[in-house]
């Protein structure tokens, strides 16, 4: 091959791409969604329609909830509902000015109504879905009955700076330097929305899972491939200002949550960051006294991840009767 069919070969992978990744359902009709309020949410859903409802917040800001479909064997006994946020996993792509917390907030609102069709839901929200979930039941307590927060990284003005401490402590350049190569990669990335490319080095950092701290236990690591696709601009607008200067988290997530009066599980970890210590010492405390707090034992923030079989086994006992011993050992009132 001569030297110029070289060059015109090496331009047409620049201008059109040899690297995929999942398309959003606005370029993939084969997804599920859920239209409301004029835009679809990628969706999946499983088990009977009729039985109670469980819809279940993935972490981020960014991720996607690909990584919690190990629990979709609630389904046995609930109709359980998985979402990507907006601007996230295979959801539409929006402008920067509609990614806020009280965006994210709107739309779990959005989510509850659809699927609660006048009935009150079961919340399960993991790190930054928990979150959403220990505001929303504030905001909306009539609308659930059980709430399950997994390990919220972030309630208080007080836990963002001890958030983005205790996490900066814990990295170094070279849980970086990898970025530097998914970015090289950048000009091979097809591209539909025209965020593909932010995208893909954002999902390779997700799922570049090494063994141990700070959110698992030594030894454990997240599957290969655990998220499908991260949402940059939404982790860019809602954390990424955080940890660049903690006093940019104004809200109190708690300073309503003594409206609610259903059932709370918190969940928290032996070996996270963010796991049992932190849990108790900032945000326990701040949550209504019927809350339950359960310690994962030998295992890490990935909980619903990496040991799915406990984790459904102990949500499935708090959403039916809560006879799981464990509750009686560890609830908030006894520490």
């Amino acid at each position: 091959m001569c030297f110029p069919k070289i060059i015109s070969a090496l331009m047409a992978i620049f201008t059109t791409g040899c690297i995929t990744v999942p398309a959003t359902v606005t370029h993939d009709a084969s997804l599920q969604f859920v239209e409301l309020d004029g835009y679809k949410f990628h969706v999946r859903t499983f088990g009977d329609a009729n039985a109670p409802p469980v819809i279940v917040v993935h972490g981020g800001p960014g991720g996607d909830l690909h990584y919690l479909l190990p629990i979709q064997d609630l389904a046995k006994d609930f109709f359980v509902v998985l979402y990507d946020q907006r601007g996230s996993g295979l959801s539409p792509r929006v402008p920067k000015g509609e990614l806020t917390f009280e965006s994210s907030l709107e739309d779990l609102h959005r989510i509850v109504r659809h699927y609660g069709q006048n009935r009150q839901v079961k919340l399960v929200g993991h790190s930054w879905g928990a979150m959403l979930v220990v505001a929303y039941v504030g905001h909306h307590p009539e609308l659930v009955s059980h709430a399950v927060a997994v390990e919220p990284g972030i309630l208080t003005p007080a836990s963002a700076a001890a958030f983005v401490e205790k996490l900066k402590a814990s990295q170094s350049i070279w849980d970086v330097l990898p970025m530097l190569g998914y970015i090289m990669q950048t000009p091979f990335v097809k591209s539909q929305d025209g965020r593909e490319r932010f995208d893909f080095v954002m999902t390779k950092m997700m799922n570049r899972n090494k063994p141990g701290g700070p959110y698992q236990c030594e030894g454990q690591s997240m599957p290969a491939g655990a998220f499908e696709r991260a949402g940059y601009d939404s982790f860019n607008a809602m954390l990424k200002p955080v940890l660049d200067d903690p006093k940019k988290f104004p809200w109190n997530l708690t300073a309503e949550v003594d409206r609610y009066n259903g059932g709370l599980l918190m969940l928290s970890s032996e070996c996270s960051f963010i796991g049992r210590r932190y849990q108790e010492k900032f945000h326990l405390p701040l949550l209504p006294p019927q809350t339950l707090h359960v310690i994962a034992k030998g295992m890490g923030h990935n909980m619903l991840t990496l040991n799915p079989d406990w984790s459904v086994g102990v949500i499935r006992d708090f959403f039916k009767d809560q006879s799981n011993p464990l509750f009686q050992r560890t609830t908030l009132s006894d520490r």
